[in-house]
């Protein structure tokens, strides 16, 4: 069961996870089969019979595991529901402020889906949550920032194609409001301190950006808060 303020985070990459991990069992299930016939065939004919079910039932164990925290790609959707599920428990104290959070919505007439939309006095805010490893390095090389190996232009093209859109279809629903594009970083080490800005999108350590969004200037009143939340759940609904 979800805890407060976090239902639905994660739940549209948790199902890929999932579709993706049972896609996989039978070649899973003959890698597994074969692997333990022939521990047990080694360890049987140096040792005993029942030696070679210890080894086969062993190397079974090993390989599921193994294989549990390492299956690409229904690994990376594990972590993403992870860091989701963990952004959306930091947001909770923005419920509490009188924020509307909403969580893992279908972006309409898109493939792409919101991980965490939240809307306040500051406006609204897409945030996409990452799970990055802890020793993700960020560096600037050939007059271009890199996160890892990879270009940070590209890790941030999905959050600011998210913002657009958002704030293209609030217009059309007669909302124009200001819609800034977040990404919530977990894991890597990102600046303890100010801000990281790429394409125009504010790269932030996961447990930065609830004080981030409360210092932003108010832009709207309490009541068009409400409405606008209300709005946001109709236009953008939940997966789950």
């Amino acid at each position: 069961m979800a805890r407060p303020g976090t239902s639905g985070a994660g739940a549209s990459a948790l199902a890929q996870y999932r579709a993706q991990w049972r896609a996989g069992r039978p070649r899973r299930l003959l890698v597994r089969l074969a692997l333990s016939a022939a521990a047990f065939t080694v360890v049987a004919w140096a040792w005993s019979w029942q030696a070679g079910l210890a080894a086969a039932a062993v190397v079974a164990l090993a390989d599921t595991l193994q294989r549990w925290r390492v299956h690409s790609p229904a690994a990376a959707w594990r972590k993403g529901a992870r860091g989701e599920r963990a952004t959306a428990r930091r947001l909770r104290s923005l419920e509490l402020a009188g924020y509307a959070v909403l969580h893992d919505r279908r972006l309409p007439r898109s493939k792409a889906n919101l991980d965490h939309l939240v809307i306040g006095r500051a406006g609204v805010i897409v945030i996409d949550s990452k799970q990055w490893h802890r020793n993700t390095r960020i560096s600037g090389r050939h007059g271009q920032l890199w996160i890892g190996r990879r270009p940070a232009d590209a890790l941030v093209k999905a959050a600011a194609f998210e913002a657009r859109r958002v704030a293209e279809l609030l217009r059309a629903a007669g909302w124009t409001v200001p819609v800034t594009p977040v990404v919530a970083v977990h894991g890597a080490r990102l600046p303890r301190w100010g801000t990281l800005t790429v394409s125009g999108v504010t790269l932030l350590r996961a447990g930065r950006v609830c004080g981030w969004i409360l210092r932003r200037p108010a832009r709207l009143e309490a009541g068009q808060v409400a409405a606008l939340g209300v709005a946001a759940e109709r236009l953008f609904p939940s997966y789950s």
